[in-house]
């Protein structure tokens, strides 16, 4: 007798699987990817992110750095990363162009700050480069590092040391992408932010089949991932001088990170949550449109408040991805759909996590005129997208960003004001100068 999960993929595969590509498409990694659009920040506000950047970061061709435990593989004779497991940590850097061959910084800089895009400006990884590796399980606590970890270190203090702000963001990826995806995201939220993070892609061994998800094989890999980032955020915390670690998750990746976050906790759990936040130093952690079950979240949730400096969950009322999971793969409202919300605020509320804020894209939409729907709208809508890269670059409070109390306490929206609020919210946080 088949178990339930086999029926139900049985189901998928009898009458949708017509509907995967398009119902999970946010998830997935596309042939040609293009520069998400303007967030509404920079529309008419006159905000220019790039003015201060030196001269060699005027650029189409950008880098970040990443950390993957996918295997290496050789693509068309050059250095990639592809679907097996690998038991080591890569660490490098990673070469991103903006546009097409023969574009100017001018001409990026122009349409990235444009209220529509003309066009839509390709995005594509160039090249990647190893640093170095790490055994997975190996603490990296200790004061010896490889040659090879210290120049990664090293490559990462250098960024550091000119960046007007010296942060680290690391981003985690959703499942059904490839390690281009991880890269490809990280260099937009960066290039949007000013360029001013140093950048870092996780990218955890997720495969370009839903299928694989379904049947619980990438959300073992998702989970079995959490100790490689545990890993990574002990030696950044260690050995670089980031003055904060931020963390930005979507979809699978909130398991990634919620469990790396507990287990980190977990590893100092002789330190009270002062000491703690010094030492390691995590900053904004962002969970968009994550796809946790809210019970399991929860069971976290205090753990991840005392590491964390302040910790941003969004959730919408229109996640049909989110929603799927849970009817196929079973289990308690993911965390990022509005029927866990009651829930979240309550435990955040009842346990005193004041640095965790929700954020609804959706409570408001009636004023508005419209809905922030999807599983992807935390990049694609510039409404949104503008509040996540304000949140990371400057770790304010919601009350400060221009976003607006929902009429459940605790509970934060995008009213219909929102554009012209960001503008003024950044123009007296920031005094002009981004």
């Amino acid at each position: 007798m088949k178990s339930q999960k086999a029926n139900c993929i049985s189901q998928l595969i009898r009458v949708g699987v017509l509907a995967i590509p398009l119902t999970f498409s946010a998830c997935a990694s596309k042939k040609t990817f293009t520069l998400m659009p303007t967030p509404v920040l920079y529309h008419h506000s006159g905000l220019d992110p790039f003015t201060h950047l030196n001269p060699s970061h005027r650029t189409t061709t950008p880098t970040v750095f990443y950390a993957t435990t996918r295997a290496q593989s050789k693509v068309a004779g050059k250095l990639a990363y592809g679907n097996r497991v690998d038991s080591d940590l890569h660490l490098g850097i990673a070469t991103v162009r903006m546009g097409n061959s023969g574009d100017r910084w001018e001409d990026l800089k122009k349409s990235s700050l444009a209220d529509n895009q003309n066009q839509p400006i390709p995005v594509a990884l160039e090249q990647v480069e190893e640093l170095a590796t790490m055994p997975v399980g190996v603490s990296s606590s200790a004061k010896k590092l490889s040659p090879e970890l210290k120049t990664f270190v090293k490559a990462i203090n250098e960024e550091l040391a000119i960046a007007l702000d010296p942060e680290i963001m690391i981003y985690v990826h959703g499942t059904k992408v490839d390690f281009a995806n991880s890269v490809l995201l990280t260099s937009e939220i960066d290039h949007f932010a000013g360029r001013d993070f140093v950048g870092i892609g996780f990218a955890w061994p997720s495969h370009q089949n839903i299928l694989k998800y379904v049947s619980g094989t990438d959300v073992r890999r998702a989970i079995n991932s959490s100790g490689a980032l545990k890993q990574l955020i002990s030696l950044l915390a260690e050995h670089t001088t980031a003055e904060r670690i931020n963390i930005l998750t979507y979809s699978a990746g909130g398991k990634v990170v919620s469990k790396a976050l507990f287990e980190l906790r977990e590893e100092h759990s002789s330190l009270d949550a002062n000491s703690l936040k010094k030492k390691i130093r995590i900053g904004t952690a962002v969970f968009a449109a994550a796809d946790v079950e809210v019970d399991v979240f929860l069971e976290k949730a205090k753990a991840i408040s005392e590491l964390a400096t302040h910790v941003v969950l969004t959730v919408s009322d229109d996640d049909n991805v989110l929603r799927f999971a849970k009817k196929y793969m079973g289990g308690n409202f993911r965390m990022g759909v509005e029927e866990a919300l009651s829930e979240e605020d309550s435990f955040i509320i009842n346990n005193r996590l004041e640095n965790i804020e929700i954020i609804d894209v959706s409570a408001g939409k009636e004023q508005r005129g419209f809905d922030i729907v999807g599983h992807h709208y935390w990049y694609r809508h510039p409404w949104i997208s503008s509040d996540i890269i304000f949140t990371m670059r400057t770790g304010l409070p919601a009350s400060r960003r221009g976003l607006s109390a929902a009429e459940m306490a605790g509970v934060w929206s995008l009213s219909s004001e929102y554009p012209e609020k960001i503008s003024r919210a950044a123009k007296t946080e920031l005094q002009g100068q981004w």
